[in-house]
């Protein structure tokens, strides 16, 4: 087990136990307590967790979510890999919903100009922004605006949700965790996601490696509810290889320049 992958399971202990104890991770991974205490400083470095005497404490990413004009600008060649990869799984005249989030944000920027015909449901504002010019029919769920995220969630939007039934759903995710499944750290959202998972045939979460072996606050769906996670070369390679391991389908993209 490498660094990257042992710091994404000790995050996932973290998500489960709420504390963990250096000499207890030392014996499970088969390294010295230095090694453990030089992970979780690292990991305490990006905000993931705090570090205290003899361990370190989950610090739930719902207390520390970037903005979404944050967001939009990391891992950029990883969310236009993975936004590539997924518009291979779309057919002229399919009908697609489209969830909230910066990856998704970047599938809908690669849709207009390579398909006339489309019939699209988004939660999103900016989605809906960003293919409001285009040839595709467009359906904007109702809702109260996340303004963290310009995503359209709550009562409003799972009720126009349950009027449809699409070919195939693209969702974002906060966390994915092998023991806590697919989360995002706003209960309201998760109901919504839950939704759009309901409304579609096929359902396909898009997520950077960056979103592996974490858990947030709320969980919208277990791994087995939803058909394929597309990622990026970054993820770790114990996650995959466990993922795998349950008989899910996971894809892996390779970025290219930023």
């Amino acid at each position: 087990m490498n660094a990257a992958e042992r710091r994404a399971r000790i995050l996932e202990l973290l998500a489960e136990r709420g504390a963990v104890r250096a000499t207890e991770l030392a014996t499970a991974f088969g390294v010295s307590e230095v090694t453990v205490r030089k992970d979780l400083a690292a990991l305490e470095a990006e905000g993931l967790l705090k570090r205290v005497h003899g361990g370190a404490l989950y610090r739930p990413r719902a207390l520390f979510n970037p903005s979404f004009e944050e967001k939009r600008h990391r891992q950029t060649a990883q969310k236009r890999a993975i936004a590539e990869e997924a518009l291979a799984r779309i057919e002229e005249n399919d009908a697609i919903l489209l969830d909230a989030g910066t990856t998704t944000l970047e599938l809908a920027r690669v849709l207009n100009g390579r398909f006339s015909r489309l019939f699209v449901i988004t939660n999103s504002v900016p989605i809906a922004l960003e293919l409001a010019g285009t040839p595709f029919e467009l359906v904007l769920t109702g809702g109260t605006v996340r303004h963290h995220s310009g995503a359209l969630i709550g009562p409003l939007a799972v009720a126009a949700l349950e009027g449809f039934q699409v070919d195939k759903a693209f969702l974002g995710a906060t966390g994915v965790s092998l023991e806590k499944g697919y989360t995002t750290p706003n209960p309201l959202e998760a109901q919504t996601k839950r939704a759009m998972l309901h409304a579609a045939r096929t359902r396909i979460v898009l997520a950077d490696s960056t979103k592996l072996g974490h858990a947030t606050l709320a969980r919208f769906a277990k791994l087995e509810e939803v058909d394929e996670l597309i990622t990026d070369a970054g993820a770790p390679a114990g996650f995959v290889n466990r993922f795998r391991e349950q008989g899910l389908s996971l894809t892996v993209v390779e970025a290219g320049p930023a």
